[in-house]
């Protein structure tokens, strides 16, 4: 037999049953005498027992024909590999037998008994595999989808944190963005500190050096003074000498009076000092044949330049003291009678010629603080406690702060009265208005807003963008605020070409006052003369109420200018009961505004200045709504309108205003970021620059100026390249330009 034959595999293909039960057999045969005494240890396993009680360990079990192993081609049971055999030696051997055989079931629950049907076994078999992949498929369909949700929210948990990383970096960007700014903003600011420092120290040390310059100067002059003063009495003292050695005199004929009179000449020269020497000399004529009295006549020169004499003369009174003394009583005397004919003016001053005067009318009026004492009588108290010199100004004093004390207590009966009392004070002409700015400033802009405050609390933009009109009783008839604003404005154009005084007016006006104003919820008389009155503030390097740092200032006049642009497209709203505003009535508004805004960039009074068109040029809004305002103009221009004329001088002052800022200020104007804050106005701007660029000078377009199309022109060729412009030129070839 080969080696191949010996190591033969036949008893592989045996099932492990067969070969357990020959092993069995031949051990049987073997060791059958000793074991015929011996109980089996292989015990009976059930699938379902978990633990083997001691009787069932001495249960003596036959051995089966075939043994449940595993699972095989053959009985499809699950394979647990073949059992070598071996040979076991008495109770040892069965005893280390029971036990692996033990291990095994307790192993393989789900094992069938041994002397069971071997076709019920593969087919509970099969059913349990089946259910157990069923179980297993199931399981891992839902660990499946525990895992696609586990991705999902893996997902979206990195969306989110990308999203949380960008918000960051966005945040970032800004904030260091904003740490740029705010260091810029502080190096200008210090850098304008240090400059305004080193201005003030050279003005301090050019005043302080005038200063010492015209000191030393005075010293010069008082030392020149002093040494000519010296000769003087050198000389003075030297005539004298001379004059008594020519003519000398005894003292007693310097004490014969010349004129016996019974007055001593001494006093005769105090009493009368415009009798001169001279004069003295030609009242004693002589006669011929007769001697001439020279002692008598020569005696008044020695008498004149002795020491006494000059003392006297120096403590008697100057030739000009009568006259001066006469001047100020007859100044006296007449500014009295001034006072007394203004006093009996205003006393008697009356609304109407047949009603009371004023004081009558005021004792009818009592505060509801004070309801025994008359307004009349509170008048006159504080009348007697001023002397300014001027009854007038006595007068509106002690009007004001009765004034300001209706205004507080809502006490509006003698407003009119005050009114018209001021508005006659005003036409006079022997007045002081810088006396009467502090009484009356303040005083007339709290009287505007009794009813200016209401109709701006009922304006659309405070409304929820509706439009509701302010009710009549939320007004006080009593009150007329275009009253108090025009003399408010009389008051500014007294004083417009005093310097001084109109810088202490401004200082007066507050810039809440002038904000609420120019505002289309205000009638529109109050806004031309809020306008009316702003245009003489304007000053050379700045307009608008003067406020006390250069940092307020430049906020308020960057409101005033947010204001009056966005007056130019914003809608007017009467008070109730009212009829509403007439289109016409709205473009003569706004042109007025426009005139204003001209006004404010091209300073009339300081055309070399730039303050004004600067504050245009930097505002965020004003040049964008400039040309969303020329648009609209241009475009309502093709409807045809009655009031075609006031609409083409909008779009002709707005260009020029525009163009006139852009050649100022245009190298340091961003318009692309500028035309981005307001909607519609990178449109708005290219099509209204194209229409007035080309325009044809029909009849729709005849109110448009040539001076207007040229600087159309001149910006559409600076805003758009050579191939737009030609196509634009081909678009449009009769236009008037060309």
């Amino acid at each position: 037999m080969d080696d191949d034959e010996y190591f033969s595999d036949d008893f592989d293909s045996l099932p492990p049953g067969t070969l357990y039960e020959l092993e069995q057999n031949a051990y049987q045969a073997t060791q059958a005498p000793a074991s015929q005494h011996h109980v089996s240890p292989v015990e009976r396993v059930h699938p379902n027992a978990g633990v083997v009680t001691p009787a069932q360990q001495s249960a003596t079990l036959k051995l089966p024909p075939r043994l449940h192993s595993g699972l095989t081609n053959d009985y499809h049971t699950l394979e647990v590999g073949e059992l070598e055999a071996e040979v076991h030696n008495g109770l040892e051997g069965q005893s280390v037998l029971h036990q692996d055989l033990h291990a095994l079931t307790a192993q393989n629950e789900w094992s069938r008994p041994i002397n069971g049907s071997m076709g019920d076994d593969a087919m509970d078999l099969d059913n349990f595999s089946q259910t157990n992949a069923y179980q297993t498929n199931a399981h891992l369909e839902q660990l499946a989808q525990e895992k696609e949700q586990l991705q999902r929210e893996l997902s979206e948990a990195q969306a989110l944190a990308e999203t949380k990383a960008g918000e960051i970096a966005i945040i970032r960007s800004k904030q260091a963005s904003m740490v740029r700014d705010y260091d810029r903003q502080l190096a200008a600011l210090r850098k304008a500190m240090a400059d305004e420092v080193a201005k003030h120290k050279v003005e301090v040390e050019a005043a302080m050096s005038e200063g010492r310059k015209l000191a030393t100067e005075n010293t010069f002059l008082q030392h020149d003074l002093a040494e000519e003063t010296y000769h003087l009495r050198n000389v003075r003292a030297k005539q004298q000498r001379l004059e008594d050695k020519a003519q000398p005199v005894t003292p007693k004929k310097s004490r014969i009076l010349p004129f016996r009179d019974g007055f001593d000449d001494d006093e005769i020269a105090v009493v009368s000092p415009s009798k001169s020497a001279a004069q003295s000399k030609r009242a004693t004529p002589t006669h011929p044949g007769k001697r001439k009295r020279q002692a008598s006549q020569e005696s008044l020169a020695p008498l004149q330049l002795s020491p006494a004499g000059e003392v006297m003369m120096a403590d008697a009174p100057s030739e000009d003291t009568p006259g001066v003394n006469s001047d100020d009583s007859h100044r006296c005397s007449r500014r009295g009678a001034r006072d007394e004919k203004y006093m009996k003016k205003l006393l008697n001053h009356r609304l109407i010629p047949s009603e009371k005067t004023d004081i009558e009318a005021m004792a009818q009026f009592y505060f509801p603080s004070e309801p025994r004492g008359p307004v009349s009588r509170i008048l006159l108290d504080e009348i007697a406690t001023l002397n300014m010199g001027n009854f007038i100004v006595d007068y509106v004093h002690a009007i004001g702060p009765i004034w300001q004390r209706a205004m507080k207590e809502k006490f509006y009966d003698p407003i009119p009265r005050f009114m018209a009392i001021t508005r006659y004070v005003l036409s006079l002409d022997d007045i002081h208005l810088e006396d009467l700015i502090a009484p009356l400033v303040n005083v007339l802009q709290y009287s505007v807003e009794v009813n200016a405050a209401k109709r701006f609390e009922f304006s659309p933009a405070r409304a929820l963008r509706q439009s509701p009109q302010t009710p009549q009783s939320e007004l006080q008839p009593l009150v007329d605020s275009t009253e108090c604003l025009r003399l408010l404005f009389q008051v500014a154009c007294e004083l417009l070409h005093v310097k001084s005084a109109m810088n202490t007016f401004w200082g007066h006006v507050r810039h809440d006052f002038i904000l609420v104003m120019l505002h289309g919820s205000q009638p529109l008389k109050d806004i031309s003369l809020t306008m009316h009155l702003l245009s003489t503030s304007i000053r050379p390097d700045s307009f608008g109420p003067i406020m006390p740092s250069e940092g307020e200032q430049a906020a308020v006049q960057r409101y005033i200018v947010d204001r009056l642009t966005h007056m130019l497209h914003e809608s007017a709203q009467p008070d109730e009961g009212n009829e509403p505003y007439t289109v016409y009535d709205i473009c003569a508004m706004r042109l007025e505004v426009l005139l204003c805004l001209e006004t404010l960039a091209f300073n009339p009074a300081a055309p070399s200045r730039d303050h004004g068109s600067a504050i245009l040029a930097v505002h965020q809004n004003a040049l964008a709504r400039l040309f969303r305002s020329m648009h609209d103009e241009l475009d309502a221009l093709y409807s045809s309108p009655p009031e075609q004329e006031l609409r083409s001088a909008l779009v002709n002052g707005l260009m020029r205003l525009i163009f006139g800022v852009m050649r100022r200020h245009g190298p340091s104007i961003n318009m692309q970021d500028k035309l981005a804050c307001v909607a519609g106005s990178k449109q708005k701007h290219l099509v209204v620059l194209t229409r007035l660029a080309f325009c044809d000078g029909v009849i729709l377009e005849a109110g448009i100026e040539d001076e207007t199309v040229d600087m159309a022109h001149e910006l559409l060729e600076e805003w758009t390249n050579p191939q737009e412009a030609e196509s634009l030129a081909a678009a449009f070839p009769s236009s008037r330009r060309d």
